[in-house]
């Protein structure tokens, strides 16, 4: 069969569309299909690269930050007692008072237990009447600053607005009215108490708590009241975690007259009969509590403890070191 010119020229062209699509399906689909592939290989092998960098990066100072944080750890567990024994705790307790000129005679000891520890937020109740109103518009009426109304989250120091954002008791930032982070070096005495009683707030909002251990002692004290009064102080300047149970403030008490009273006495005969007579007694008379007036009363300590890392053969109690490197043997 003979073709002419246009149909050859139609031949042709189908078998060119042929050989293209054949060489597309053949050579040039595979060829992207394989780029493709390469292309996520390599962004692949960026990332992989990119967090190796990182991570060599972090290796130069993870020396630093575990130190760092060694150093905090050391820090955190000197503000506790380690766990202590009874026997530990009543020659702590004993130096103690003996700081402050105290003296005990009974003693009552508790074995080491557990306890809870949780913050408390205190909101002051705020209440308005209409002289209260009228005394603080009297108060500001010669103040010609304009009132800020400051929202949730913020804070005045001086004359300049701040926010702070809690994120979790470790993650606290403060930034200024432009949104820039005050780094923690640069806070002021006023950002350091909002920080604080955010943290606090947000402890308490959550109900956060940690589980500590704890000793108690109680013990009968004696001694001048301005002593006792020295010792209450002391207690809670203490740099490890101490407390008292209950704190008893007394404004009188009994004391023993230099004088006599006479006590009458009652005799009753053989035959029934009665008779009086008198015995001198001492007199006991209430009298209101001087500086130098003794007392007797009963304190409770508790030692909060939590178990160092690095064990310790002694403590400081007051101008005393308590041994408490040894325990007990368990049979």
């Amino acid at each position: 069969m003979k073709l002419n010119k246009v149909e050859k020229i139609i031949v042709a062209v189908i078998l060119l569309g042929v050989i293209l699509v054949g060489g597309a399906f053949l050579f040039i689909v595979p060829t992207f299909s394989k780029m493709d592939k390469a292309n996520k290989t390599r962004e692949a092998n960026i990332a992989e690269k990119q967090n190796l960098e990182a991570e060599l990066a972090r290796l130069s100072t993870i020396d630093g930050e575990i130190t760092e944080k060694k150093n905090d750890a050391v820090k955190f567990e000197g503000t506790f007692y380690p766990d202590l024994t009874t026997y530990e705790s009543s020659e702590i307790a004993m130096a103690l008072m003996k700081e402050c000129g105290l003296n005990a005679y009974t003693v009552s000891l508790t074995d080491i237990s557990t306890r809870d520890l949780n913050l408390e937020y205190y909101v002051p109740v705020d209440v308005e009447y209409p002289l209260k109103t009228f005394a603080q518009t009297a108060k500001n009426a010669g103040d010609d600053a304009e009132e800020v109304v400051l929202t949730e989250g913020q804070f005045l120091d001086g004359k300049k607005v701040y926010n702070i954002a809690v994120s979790s008791i470790l993650d606290v930032t403060i930034t200024d009215e432009e949104g820039n982070v005050i780094e923690p070096s640069r806070y002021s005495e006023t950002m350091k108490k909002v920080y604080k009683a955010a943290i606090c707030k947000f402890a308490q909002a959550n109900k956060t708590t940690q589980t500590v251990a704890c000793t108690q002692v109680t013990y009968e004290v004696t001694g001048k009241f301005s002593d006792y009064m020295k010792f209450i102080d002391y207690i809670y300047a203490q740099p490890r975690a101490t407390g008292i149970a209950t704190v008893t403030i007394p404004m009188t008490t009994k004391i023993e007259s230099d004088k006599d009273e006479e006590s009458p006495t009652y005799y009753i005969g053989e035959d029934g009969s009665v008779s009086t007579g008198s015995q001198a007694a001492k007199k006991a008379e209430q009298v209101i509590v001087e500086p130098d007036t003794e007392v007797t009363e009963s304190v409770t300590l508790i030692f909060f403890s939590v178990e160092p890392m690095h064990s310790a053969s002694s403590i400081d109690a007051g101008s005393t070191k308590v041994d408490v490197g040894q325990r007990p043997a368990v049979y």
